[in-house]
């Protein structure tokens, strides 16, 4: 959303790997869900017309696959957020870093996941 949106709380080098024409960029399916969810509550807002902009924008969805459920964990006990660990589960399932700014994740420790800081 931050890319989306122009935020300033997109750091230069977290715009600097997403401009990378040498990076696929993938967006989960789940950040999708969670957003939607939070534009339900008022917390945010969302149009889902942006995922048809993907495309021109480099950016592929990843949808939800039978390896993620099978895969799904906890990977630990202080982050038992359920979005948060089911993209935990997606980047590894697909094999890519993961970007993102949410403290819980970045302080995860998951041997062959490489974290990237959003706001950096």
């Amino acid at each position: 959303m931050w890319l989306l949106n122009g935020d300033k709380s997109l750091g230069s080098l977290a715009l600097k790997y997403l401009s990378n024409p040498k990076n696929r960029v993938l967006v989960s399916y789940f950040s999708l869900f969670e957003i939607a969810i939070k534009t339900s509550i008022g917390k945010m807002t969302y149009d889902d017309s942006i995922i048809d902009d993907f495309p021109n924008m480099g950016m592929e969805l990843v949808m939800p696959n039978r390896e993620n459920l099978k895969q799904y964990c906890i990977f630990h006990q202080n982050n038992k957020d359920p979005f948060d660990n089911i993209l935990l589960t997606v980047a590894l399932t697909e094999v890519c870093d993961l970007m993102t700014s949410d403290t819980k994740i970045l302080t995860s420790d998951i041997k062959g996941l490489k974290l990237i800081d959003a706001s950096q």
